[in-house]
């Protein structure tokens, strides 16, 4: 629906009606988060993990188990690695810079929330359940209970985490919203407020909380949680804080040295961004 209602600018940049455009972003961004679990099955429901109830190595005649190949092990870890890398592909400064001759920052953010859904959809069409036993499954129902709560903190860390950024900004929602209003925002500055001042990447640890909090761990959600957490631990230093330090300067370097990743406390000290980027 985003494609067929583009506007083709004298640049040959493809834009939709700020009107369209905003009713299209919200429209997305409700079906992406709270619509698109509805229509699948209980069993695909607990792909990634988080507070649905079940398991991920439930099967059901909707799944297509060896999606990519026969062996579980390596048809998984092919879904996982697609799901991460057009996460840190798309989300590079310098494909968005290539893509903004074919579409607006705004369309192609849409694009790319739109992209996030799909290859979780994947993950959980394509899933294959490994064999294997459960690795823990609390059944006292008091601290089966605690850590549902945990998981649901989890949740709720990430949507305040998402709601202490600039929303419409980071949906693509800001440009129709100035169209409509006829008022210009101000740059986004860098948030180190709230749960921003005790970690700088408050989002990934509620997901990260989601995972691992479970009262019942299958070796399937241990290879998602496993997968998940080293990815961001490699990929948010390497790829989006360099980003991020080219966009903030000198302010991101001191809140890298003042701030930890994903923990409220450091586990250990190792050369900071900062001093590798400032010795290139």
């Amino acid at each position: 629906c985003i494609l067929k209602a583009r506007k083709v600018t004298t640049k040959g940049v493809y834009r939709l009606p700020h009107a369209s455009l905003l009713r299209r972003g919200f429209a997305l961004q409700c079906f992406s988060f709270c619509l698109l679990p509805r229509f699948l099955p209980p069993c695909a429901r607990n792909q990634m993990g988080l507070f649905y109830g079940g398991g991920i190595d439930v099967v059901s005649t909707w799944h297509r188990p060896g999606l990519l190949h026969s062996s579980p092990l390596l048809n998984n870890s092919l879904l996982l690695l697609f799901f991460c890398l057009a996460h840190s592909v798309l989300a590079r400064q310098s494909v968005k810079r290539m893509m903004s001759c074919l579409v607006s920052t705004s369309v192609y953010r849409h694009l790319y929330i739109l992209q996030s859904s799909l290859s979780i959809f994947l993950i959980c069409y394509g899933w294959t359940p490994l064999p294997s036993p459960t690795l823990w499954d609390i059944h006292s129902p008091p601290f089966r209970l605690a850590l549902y709560g945990v998981c649901v903190l989890g949740c709720v860390i990430n949507f305040a985490a998402i709601f202490s950024l600039p929303v419409l900004e980071l949906y693509g929602l800001s440009e129709p919203w100035e169209k409509l209003t006829g008022r210009k925002r101000e740059s986004s500055d860098l948030v180190t407020t709230g749960l921003y001042g005790l970690v700088r990447h408050p989002l990934y640890t509620g997901i990260l909380i989601s995972i691992w909090f479970h009262p019942t761990m299958s070796l399937g959600r241990m290879m998602v949680g496993g997968v998940l957490t080293v990815y961001l631990l490699v990929a948010v230093p390497l790829l989006e804080e360099r980003d991020l330090v080219d966009l903030f300067g000198d302010k991101y370097r001191h809140y890298i040295t003042t701030t930890p990743m994903l923990l409220p406390f450091r586990l250990w000290t190792s050369p900071s961004l900062t001093e590798k980027d400032k010795s290139n």
